[in-house]
């Protein structure tokens, strides 16, 4: 499988994953999260560490904290505690 191939994949996944909670539509629409990182974010939301969200998407520890670094630009936090704090008012984990 080719890397486009998988990114339809992802993308996919991310539509389903929308259909059942609104939170990653939420992150596209207000903070144009890309669909990796509204993964992530929703997966940090979920309480894992950077090394299990890593596992769990079959990325690499450091590629979880580059994501990590654009949704606090993007998010316009500073800290994960902030992010997880406006995750929770966007009606999150």
């Amino acid at each position: 499988m080719g890397k486009a191939e998988r990114g339809r994949g992802r993308g996919q996944a991310l539509q389903r994953a929308q259909a059942d909670h609104p939170l990653p539509a939420q992150l596209h629409e207000k903070f144009s999260l890309t669909a990796a990182e509204t993964r992530v974010a929703c997966l940090l939301a979920e309480g894992l560490s950077y090394g299990e969200i890593g596992d769990r998407l079959g990325v690499s520890y450091h590629t979880v904290h580059s994501h990590m670094k654009a949704i606090h630009q993007k998010m316009g936090v500073a800290t994960n505690l902030r992010l997880l704090a406006l995750i929770r008012e966007l009606g999150g984990k």
